[in-house]
């Protein structure tokens, strides 16, 4: 009989208080409902609460086991119907240790097992002791070097570091808003029960100035909207100060053998390991304020496994482009070009007339009602510009290593993409470009998502053609650098003809 371990008996009391905001959202809205105190009510839910939801907090834990050995780690699950899940070591990618606030006051942690198969962790262990966490992240670590040998070596020097400055800045070149729209519902939502409201919160600011500020809008609302404005700006660059000290605290950047080894967190402590040979393109991005000074951000697009259900690492946060240089022979070495190639400048009128469509359609609706809206007609000119600055930021460049694209002007990403990592390219045509001539190269990636991808958008058809067979020769020679000695090679009758 295998003999099983348990998870550490604090899990109890942590799996407890994870589940208490969710009885406070039931109480309050019980109690919201009514003009007193709702007896039976909470009567019944509390005895559901300890009746079914305590007692099954306490089955799932006595009915959980795993254990790790040398051929895989084995987790038993399932309170009705059972589980077992064997993961071999052989597919073990990382073992990723995180530790937020809680388990980090209680010493435990929570063990995610990620494989090459799998975009979320493969298995999780929550929780169990930290001495406990790292025997487990050892013990595959070593196993899995007997089944699959693996390059390593002593921790090199640190290849980036965040220092607390360097946070406070990198916060201050993003803000959003979304956190504002979060607090005001959250307000509107529980305000009655908790005895707040916007209003009342929107007094405690202005210092009893409330009515003075209502006299104030309606004599000079453009004022009011003015401040308005820069306090909801001021109040976004706060919370992206706040979000980003938070996530990267203690940022640190190691390479290790094979891999990338990353550290990071204030409240939640994730430590984990990126793979080289899951490295599929490196990622520079920035927003308008970072490019206006210069900086960068520089992601991963990794293939098989994904922390955080994507398939993008951050792997520097915040940094100039001499320092991301630096440190890229440790994951892909290569160097930017001089110019970039720019595609046909009917993008520019192709986008130009996407966006006055748009503008159109969007005031056609309000003027039905609000005739007054048409004056925002006066936004063309800025649309005009915006489409000038989308046109004049696409290029890109095709090296005997490296396809490099960038795109992108409130968020610009510069894909450098090596070409034996390169999956598929085709060229595309929607009816709008066949009519002009134009064409786009789809460039596809192991792991890629359709949201952002390094695609070359209105060449024209020969250009595309020429762009595509450059592609595949480009990856047939790296292709056959790598290719086993004896094997065929791949066809190539028909490939960069696209529609």
């Amino acid at each position: 009989m295998e003999e099983l371990a348990r998870l550490h008996p604090l899990t109890l009391v942590q799996r407890a208080l994870r589940s208490l905001p969710v009885v406070a959202l039931a109480l309050v809205s019980i109690l919201s409902g009514n003009d007193g105190i709702a007896t039976i009510p909470l009567i019944v839910f509390g005895a559901l609460y300890g009746l079914v939801a305590l007692p099954l907090i306490v089955v799932q834990y006595l009915r959980f086991g795993y254990s790790v050995t040398r051929r895989a780690i084995t987790i038993h699950s399932g309170v009705l119907t059972r589980r077992r899940r064997n993961i071999p070591l052989e597919r073990v990618q990382n073992v990723v240790v995180e530790r937020s606030l809680l388990p980090r006051l209680l010493g435990t942690a929570k063990v995610r097992i990620e494989t090459a198969g799998s975009k979320e962790a493969e298995g999780v262990l929550e929780y169990v002791g930290l001495a406990e966490a790292e025997r487990i992240r050892e013990i595959v670590r070593l196993y899995r070097h007997e089944a699959v040998p693996v390059v390593e070596g002593p921790v090199s020097d640190r290849l980036f570091t965040m220092t607390l400055g360097r946070m406070f800045l990198s916060g201050a070149y993003r803000f959003s808003l979304v956190y504002i729209a979060i607090i005001f519902s959250g307000l509107q939502y529980f305000g009655d029960a908790i005895g707040l409201s916007p209003e009342s919160v929107a007094e405690f600011l202005v210092g009893g100035g409330a009515e003075e500020m209502a006299m104030t809008a309606r004599t000079s609302p453009w004022e009011i909207g003015a401040v308005t404005i820069l306090a909801a700006i001021a109040f976004g660059w706060l919370t992206g100060v706040a979000v980003t000290v938070t996530r990267y605290w203690g940022f640190r950047l190691d390479r290790s053998g094979d891999k990338i080894l990353r550290r990071h967190g204030l409240f939640t402590v994730r430590e984990g390991a990126i793979p080289l040979k899951r490295v599929q393109s490196l990622i520079l991005r920035q927003n308008p304020l970072m490019r206006a000074f210069g900086w960068y951000r520089l992601e991963l697009q990794t293939v098989g496994y994904d922390v955080e259900k994507r398939g993008y690492q951050v792997a520097v946060p915040f940094a100039r482009l001499a320092e991301i240089i630096e440190l890229a022979p440790h994951i892909l070495p290569f160097s930017l070009p001089a110019s970039f190639e720019m595609v046909s400048p009917l993008h520019f009128r192709r986008t130009m007339v996407r966006y006055t469509i748009s503008c159109v359609v969007l005031l056609a609706i309000p003027a039905y009602w609000w005739p007054q809206v048409w004056w925002g007609l006066m936004l063309l000119p800025a649309l005009y510009f915006l489409a000038l600055l989308q046109y004049r930021f696409h290029g890109f460049v095709l090296t005997d290593d490296f396809l490099f694209i960038r795109r992108g002007v409130f968020q610009s990403y510069l894909w450098i993409v090596p070409t034996e990592r390169l999956q598929s390219f085709s060229t595309v045509g929607n009816p709008f470009q066949r009519r002009l001539g134009l064409r786009s190269v789809l460039v596809d990636t192991a792991g890629a998502q359709a949201v952002r991808y390094p695609h070359v958008v209105d060449l024209t058809r020969e250009a595309a053609d020429e762009f595509t067979n450059a592609l595949y020769a480009r990856f047939k020679d790296s292709f056959r650098a790598v290719q086993p000695e004896g094997q065929p090679e791949a066809h190539t009758d028909g490939l960069g003809q696209g529609s």
